[in-house]
């Protein structure tokens, strides 16, 4: 019999009581020799008389499911679910979802009974809707999603007719709860065939419906740097990264700020002005910079990128007093840069508009500590590029990488607790997918980078050891001596921690470093 155990238990004991049939992904699993946790089965009883008797078993059924519903009891990590059977067998079938999880197997007799033909789909690797297609979208849209899943998963055909449903009713996903489509759209993300799964929901327009500012990566041409359009990228990127839902969505999320901020490079002169929305050149409003108060009402030549979709405005990459008087106040650089300056900022900031479309919570782990860490993620996915820089041209000098690494390191790990080694194991492996995703020069710079990744490791290993070392009585007792108490307290020892931290040279014992830094500190907040 199909099942573990305890699962061939349940199912003996309810056969006793009349006739059930073990139907769905278990069976299908069963024909193509693949091992199944879950096992679903059908019978004639009515629900109220499967929960009382699995309660006068000593069993503690749960009743799931709002349309479709089921009885289910957990071991582990085994289930069974169990359903009332819808009058006859192919009555019951006409409202499963695809043929090839309409093949029934009767418990007592171990009959086969394939009522919609789904023996012929199964070897023909073909997922075909039970009876009408629309129909059976209809009843429940969330199988429109289980249609891709099942179809990369197992390398199934989708039969063509199906596929148009599909297409027809994507539309109507959004009725399903959040929870549903959250769960199905986790376990979509950690296929092996990942990049298979993206290309056919964007095929199905999931992404334009339901995720506008991933589809709109679509055509968006990159810099010099990248071989790819923006979403083609996302997907190599989202396939280059382990099999986990965190990293997955990090990924898929990563650059969705580029559209917003894809520009081109450019100069403006003129006078800053202060308006109501900001500041402003010629009428061209700028960003990027927080001190631009500094620069009110004077004559600058700014340096940056013209937005391509607000080309009313200009990210800041310089700004300075202009030297001469222009005859001009704009001009786009030939041939410049393509830009997209701060866009993991702006990735972040749209991470955060879509999490409450969806219930990720549910699937990251940790709940909302997972979508604090997928935040984190995307909004310094491309601090590692930024900092080695240079490093990655064999520009800079290998006598610096070590320090280098050990703030990088300490910068992402630490989470003001405690050093959070996943974190950064986490930001390293996003950082490789988005380096080998279509990039001009990975290939001939591979190998240094993979010294720098290594030298962050470890570099990580450093600090979790130097961590145990460090003895805080020496700066107590000096902090005493300050007056320093509550929040600033905390604060001056943060600011000493990173220093001993990052820098072997440094003590908490030495007097001279900590009036060194208690000056800095004092300076800064005054």
């Amino acid at each position: 019999m199909i099942g573990t155990l305890f699962q061939q238990e349940i199912i003996k004991r309810l056969s006793g009581l009349g006739p059930v049939y073990i139907v769905g992904g278990a069976l299908r699993d069963a024909r193509l020799g693949i091992p199944s946790k879950d096992v679903d089965v059908v019978t004639a009883l009515s629900f109220q008389e499967i929960e009382k008797q699995l309660s006068d078993w000593g069993y503690t059924p749960h009743r799931i499911g709002a349309n479709q519903q089921t009885v289910s009891l957990f071991q582990a990590a085994e289930r069974v679910d169990i359903a009332a059977l819808s009058g006859e067998v192919k009555m019951d079938a006409l409202r499963r979802d695809f043929t090839l999880n309409a093949i029934y197997q009767d418990v007592q007799s171990g009959e086969i009974i394939d009522p919609l033909n789904g023996l012929h789909d199964l070897e023909a690797r073909r997922l075909k809707a039970c009876g009408c297609a629309a129909d059976r979208f209809q009843e429940d849209p969330l199988r429109i999603l289980r249609l891709i899943r099942l179809a990369v998963g197992y390398g199934f055909e989708i039969e063509s007719g199906t596929w148009q449903a599909a297409l027809d009713y994507v539309p109507q996903i959004r009725k399903v709860s959040l929870e549903r489509v959250t769960e199905e759209l986790g376990r979509i993300l950690i296929l092996a065939e990942i990049d298979k799964a993206l290309g056919l929901l964007d095929d199905l327009g999931y992404f334009q419906t339901y995720i506008p500012e991933l589809a709109r990566l679509k055509g968006l041409t990159q810099n010099r740097y990248h071989t790819k359009d923006a979403w083609e990228h996302t997907r190599h990127v989202v396939k280059n990264t382990p099999s986990q839902v965190l990293l997955r969505l990090a990924a898929l999320f990563h650059d969705l700020g580029k559209w917003e901020t894809a520009s081109q490079e450019c100069y403006v002169w003129g006078t800053v002005l202060r308006t109501d929305q900001g500041y402003e050149v010629d009428e061209f409003k700028l960003v990027g910079r927080k001190n631009l108060e500094r620069w009110r009402n004077l004559e600058v030549e700014v340096h940056g990128g013209r937005l391509d979709n607000h080309p009313d405005v200009i990210v800041i990459k310089t700004i300075k007093t202009a030297q001469l008087k222009q005859n001009k106040h704009f001009e786009l650089v030939p041939e410049g840069k393509r830009h997209f300056l701060q866009h993991e900022r702006e990735s972040a900031r749209l991470v955060k508009a879509i999490l409450p479309r969806f219930r990720w919570t549910t699937v990251l782990p940790g709940g909302r500590h997972g979508e604090r860490e997928l935040y984190f993620l995307v909004e310094h996915h491309m601090l590692g590029t930024l900092t080695f820089m240079s490093e990655l041209k064999d520009e800079g000098e290998d006598t610096k990488v070590l320090k280098k690494a050990r703030r990088f390191a300490w910068k992402i790990g630490w989470d003001g607790q405690s050093f959070d080694r996943q974190r950064v194991e986490n930001l390293l492996d996003l950082w490789r997918a988005d380096f080998l995703g279509g990039k001009q020069d990975s290939e001939k710079n591979s190998e240094r980078f993979d010294w720098i990744q290594g030298e962050i490791r470890n570099a990580c290993t450093f600090l979790m050891e130097r961590a145990k070392l460090l003895d805080w009585v020496c700066f107590e007792e000096f902090v005493r001596g300050k007056g320093l108490k509550g929040e600033r307290f905390g604060q001056f020892k943060e600011q000493v921690r990173q220093q001993v931290m990052v820098n072997t040279k440094y003590k908490l014992t030495d007097t001279q470093l900590l009036e060194r830094e208690y000056s800095l500190f004092r300076n800064n907040r005054m």
